[in-house]
């Protein structure tokens, strides 16, 4: 009775032809070899404030994008990174309006403002939920970097501190496969699954995972 599975698929694979044998062969293919990749910034335990940088015809178009990619980011980090605590976004945001320039000064120091133990920077480069060239097909577009700074902690100001984690270019497409856009009729729906998709891509730079073996 042990044998009885495979014998009914090698006969169903019989009477199938070739696609039954392929299908057969599938099932039973060894699985690809993984490997698995450290986090590569350790964020655990950590006071971290989000903090999102747009250029102003960005924010013109999509006002509520720094509330929703921290909301993106806020529920990737918690599903994957333990004992992570963020800074309230509105802080964040009342801070940015208050001060127009405020992307002028080292990144670092906006640790003493928010009172946190790191800064998580992302610099917008594309947001987008227009399909080039169409008025009436939607695509999300997100092109960014990222960046985490720490402040310096030292007494005389010449230890580690600055930038200690930056990002390879970060672009996320939703949907990703389609030959064609969607009709731009829900545009929330569209900013909030390709926020997920790019906060899923920056969140695994932070976590251990298992990525397939080259």
């Amino acid at each position: 009775m042990r044998h009885g599975l495979p014998i009914v698929f090698i006969l169903s694979a019989s009477l199938c032809g070739c696609s039954g044998l392929r299908y057969v062969g599938f099932l039973f293919a060894p699985s690809a070899p993984m490997k698995t990749v450290p986090a590569e910034y350790d964020m655990k335990g950590k006071t971290l404030a989000v903090v999102v940088f747009a250029r102003p015809e960005t924010l013109l178009e999509y006002p509520q994008v720094y509330i929703e990619l921290f909301d993106a980011v806020r529920v990737e980090l918690k599903n994957r990174v333990r004992n992570v605590t963020l800074v309230d976004p509105r802080r964040v945001v009342r801070y940015q309006d208050a001060n127009p320039n405020w992307d002028s000064q080292r990144p670092e120091k906006l640790c003493r403002v928010f009172g946190c133990d790191a800064v998580l920077l992302i610099s917008l480069i594309e947001f987008s939920t227009r399909e080039p060239g169409s008025i009436h097909l939607a695509r999300g577009r997100i092109t960014a970097e990222a960046s985490v700074y720490e402040p310096d902690r030292t007494a005389g100001g010449g230890g580690r501190g600055g930038c200690v984690w930056r990002s390879k270019t970060i672009r996320v497409i939703f949907p990703p496969k389609s030959p064609v856009g969607l009709a731009a009729e829900d545009d929330w729906k569209l900013r909030l699954h390709t926020e997920r998709l790019f906060a899923a891509a920056l969140v695994k730079s932070f976590y251990k995972h298992k990525v397939p073996k080259e």
